[in-house]
Parts: structure tokens; sequence; C-alpha cells
């Protein structure tokens, strides 16, 4: 490892994949020209990738951040990347932070993904400024707590938030999706799975109260299993998502 970082270094390579079941070669934060950097199954990342001025894509899969319990709470690690602009997270461990920041004023796709083999972080809290976003895939066991969510330029979004065993506090997650819906005032396409739909239907009677927060919907996408009928889905909850978008596109697709 030491040798090919040696080379990425000294050969100021702009795209690099490296896939390693090890440490994170903190040799390469000396490589400031790379662009595009995905990286899979490396621990100890580090806590800032300022080292990285020109990187515009990251991709960063099952791998963990150097966080211990005596770091910061807050864990901000793409600040001082100035010109990001694609960022993946694939089922990451954080630790023990108590917050996730994606800070990104050029930011335009994000993608958070996990799952249970990583662990499951209800203590996680998300808060995310980045006022370019336009696209945004959220896959997640249960539906985090977010900070203020305010995404003015957001046109694309594919939710999928699972239910977890045998603990699951349906009123609490029904409002996390909730205020993070809220967000999405601005947003045109939609994509939502079946779980994320089932979600919405735990607290019977909170959906009544809420408004479709998709106000500029140009297309409905609901993504149901094969044996699900798309008349299963309560009309209170299509009302939530669909709204009165006469003009919308309401699309079932089923797999």
């Amino acid at each position: 490892m030491k040798k090919v970082i040696s080379c990425v270094v000294s050969r100021r390579f702009q795209h690099l994949h490296l896939e390693a079941n090890t440490s994170f070669p903190y040799a390469l934060l000396n490589c400031k020209s790379i662009e595009t950097l995905d990286l899979n199954s490396f621990s100890t990342l580090p806590l800032s990738f300022a080292s990285f001025t020109m990187l515009n894509s990251l991709h960063l899969e099952n791998c963990s951040f150097a966080v211990s319990d005596q770091t910061d709470e807050l864990l901000d690690p793409f600040v001082s990347c100035p010109n990001l602009k694609n960022l993946s997270l694939i089922c990451c461990n954080f630790g023990s932070a108590k917050s996730l920041r994606i800070s990104g004023l050029q930011l335009l796709s994000l993608s958070l993904q996990n799952g249970l083999q990583n662990g499951y972080c209800p203590h996680l809290k998300i808060e995310i400024f980045a006022p370019k976003l336009t696209f945004f895939i959220y896959h997640w066991i249960g539906p985090m707590v977010f900070g203020e969510v305010n995404f003015p330029s957001l046109n694309v979004v594919d939710i999928a938030v699972y239910r977890v065993y045998p603990s699951f506090d349906g009123e609490n997650a029904n409002m996390n999706l909730i205020n993070l819906f809220r967000g999405f005032h601005n947003v045109q396409f939609v994509k939502l799975h079946y779980n994320t739909i089932e979600v919405l239907t735990f607290v019977p009677g909170l959906l009544e109260k809420q408004l479709c927060p998709f106000t500029n919907l140009k297309s409905l996408k609901l993504c149901l299993p094969n044996y699900t009928k798309s008349s299963k889905i309560p009309f209170h909850v299509m009302r939530y998502l669909h709204g009165d978008s006469s003009g919308a596109d309401l699309i079932i697709v089923k797999s």
C-alpha cells in the first residue's frame, strides 16, 4: 500500500479508486491533485478531507471515521472541500459522533445510504448545508433526526426508510420523516419506496393534520412489492403525498 500511495502522490493522480480492508493511508492526504476519490472498506478515515482541495467527487463505502469518545461530538469532514460537487456515503460508520454535518457550497448530488450491517445509529443527527443541491438519495434504517432542513435548489429525491425490528418508535420515526419532507417543497420529482410509506402509517391521525410537502410536484413514483396492491395505500397517505397536484404524474412501479 505504501508503494501505491507513493506512486499516486508522485505522479499527481487525479482519479483514484482504492478497495482494501485496512486503515486509511494518511500519506494520501499529500496528494493535492485528486479530483475523484472512491474508497471502499477503509477504517480510521480522517476527520477532515481539507487536504483534497481539488476534490470534485467523493464516494465512501463500508468505511469508518476515526471518531473516538474524546472526539468533538460534531463530525464535519467535508467543510473545507470547496470544489466538492458529488458525495456518496454508503454503509459508513460514524462512531460515537452525535452529529454529522455535510457542508458543501458547491454540492449538487448527495447519496446517504446505510444498513444494519454497519450498526443502527439512532443517536446520530444529520445536518446538511448545501444550497445548490439538486439530487438527493436517502436510504436509511429508520428516519434520522435532521437539523434545519432547507434545500432551495433540490429537484429530485429518492427516499427509502426502513423499519427497525424489534424496537421501533413509530411516532418519532413518523415525525422525523415529516420534518425531512418539509424541506422538499421545491422538489419536482419524488421517488418513494414502500417501506417509507409504511413508516408514514404508524401513527393514526397524524398525517391528517399535515399538508402535502411537495408544492412543486411534477412526478411521484411509488415503488411497491409485487404482492402489494396500490389500493392498499391508505387514502390519507396518498392525500398527504400527492395533495392537490392534479397535474403531477403518479407512477406505480412493482418489483
